[in-house]
């Protein structure tokens, strides 16, 4: 019996050692994913690849040689209160962006306008008018001529048209020039009037800028402006987020900061991106658009004479107009005209300046009388602020900058605008007037009695 259980032990021994190596060479295959033969193997999906994006510089190179169709679109572009040397100031203190220019330097029509649409000292009321009806005005009045009489502007025959019309600036929405494109009123300082005019009576599809202050005020003092708001089917927003995720139903006004964007570094949105969604929104009807842009915040930044936020500025301004400018070399029914509406702070070559200011610090009181611009301009006078100035801007030493300002108030000197597009050509007559301008923008919209019929823009 012992032996039989030995044997027994053993067999069981053996059959325990076959059963795991016939396990250990197993196929284990089963447990790995399977290749295919190379030559059956399935094709790999490409992604997709994005159309080759065209350089700017090829862009401003082409400029002078694009053969456009029919004008659809109208694009305008004002830097407030550009004066003729913003823009080699900005040169010489920035480097420039393309080989030592802005982009709409490149611009191939290029005129001198005189700015004196008004009786007196030019505002951006009366400015902003003559760009934005033809008509020659007075100081003060919003789309308005000179006696004081509503007169149509391109926002509203663009709308006539059947076409869209967007207004917007890197000011306060209730601001002199945005106003002039988007409601009628006798007195640009009336800004909570303006603001309920926008709400009832303006046509734009969007008014984007600043301003949020004095719709806080409007709403506040006039409730009732809230329910406006629903029975003129517009949507109000305060944030870019809000912007973007308008769904195009009914107008839009957007006011994203409580007035005007001070430095340039801290916009949100910038200009530009502005521009591109505005854009955006208007580019889907087949008929057209109008979109008018504002370098708003240049004026204010003028007015208190900081030339290095100035130039920070111009070149927020540049970058908008790069947005136009593609879209116009991508869609050849596209004019583009940038220009100004006056003057702001007499910017000269540093020697010329200081010349000019050595002669005038006496007798004028923009210079130096300090009490009387805080009482009448209600800004600093040029010493105090070029003063503020440096001190924003440490780092820059103001003996050395090649040009100065030698004012903070507006000035009756001429202005430039560049232009491309069929019909353009016109821009660069001697004489021009800036009500011209206006008459022009109606006339490529498609208006072809637009604006004042009287040589001298006031009938």
């Amino acid at each position: 019996m012992k032996k039989k259980n030995i044997l027994k032990a053993l067999s069981a021994l053996l059959l325990a050692a076959l059963m795991l190596f016939t396990v250990s060479c197993a196929d284990t295959s089963v447990d790995k994913p399977t290749e295919a033969p190379k030559d059956t193997e399935a094709p790999t999906a490409e992604a997709p690849t994005e159309a080759p994006v065209t350089p700017m510089e090829e862009i401003l190179a082409a400029l002078g040689s694009l053969e456009f169709g029919e004008i659809k679109n109208v694009i305008l572009y004002i830097g407030d209160g550009m004066g003729m040397n913003h823009v080699p100031a900005t040169d010489a203190i920035t480097g420039g962006r393309y080989d030592g220019k802005l982009a709409f330097e490149y611009l191939p029509v290029f005129g001198t306008v005189d700015v004196l649409c008004t009786e007196g000292e030019p505002d951006s009321a009366s400015g902003g008018t003559a760009l934005a009806t033809g008509y020659k005005s007075k100081r003060k009045f919003i789309a308005q001529n000179s006696k004081g009489e509503d007169v149509k502007t391109v926002v509203e025959l663009a709308k006539e048209l059947g076409k869209s019309a967007g207004v917007i600036t890197s000011e306060s929405i209730v601001d002199a020039t945005p106003a002039t494109f988007s409601v009628h009123a006798p007195n640009r300082n009336d800004e909570s009037v303006i603001a309920g005019l926008q709400i009832e009576t303006s046509v734009a599809d969007f008014i984007m800028g600043g301003g949020k202050a004095m719709y806080d005020k409007l709403f506040d003092e006039h409730p009732e402006y809230k329910d406006k708001l629903a029975e003129n089917n517009v949507t109000y927003v305060t944030s870019w987020e809000d912007v973007l995720s308008f769904d195009g139903s009914g107008r839009l006004i957007a006011t994203m900061t409580d007035d005007y964007w001070e430095v340039d570094a801290e916009m949100t949105p910038t200009l530009a991106e502005m521009t591109e969604q505005s854009i955006k929104m208007l580019s889907g009807n087949d008929k057209g658009f109008f979109l008018m842009v504002e370098g708003g915040a240049m004026d204010e930044i003028a007015h208190n004479a900081d030339i290095m936020e100035l130039t920070r500025h111009m070149v927020a301004f540049d970058k908008a107009i790069e947005v136009g400018l593609r879209y116009a070399y991508e869609n050849k029914d596209t004019v583009i005209i940038v220009t100004a509406d006056h003057n702001t702070g007499g910017l000269l070559p540093k020697e010329e300046a200081d010349s000019y200011i050595a002669k005038n610090e006496k007798t004028s009181p923009y210079i130096a009388q300090e009490e009387w611009c805080l009482t009448n301009a209600k800004l600093h006078c040029l010493y105090e602020a070029e003063k503020i100035a440096q001190e924003k801007n440490p780092d820059v030493d103001w003996n050395t900058l090649p040009y100065r300002f030698t004012t903070i108030a507006h000035t009756s000197d001429k202005v430039n605008v560049w232009a491309v597009g069929p019909g353009t050509e016109s821009l660069t007559e001697a004489k021009l007037k800036c009500f011209q301008i206006g008459k022009l923008i109606g006339n490529l919209l498609g208006g072809e009695d637009f604006g004042s019929a009287d040589k001298n823009g006031v009938k």
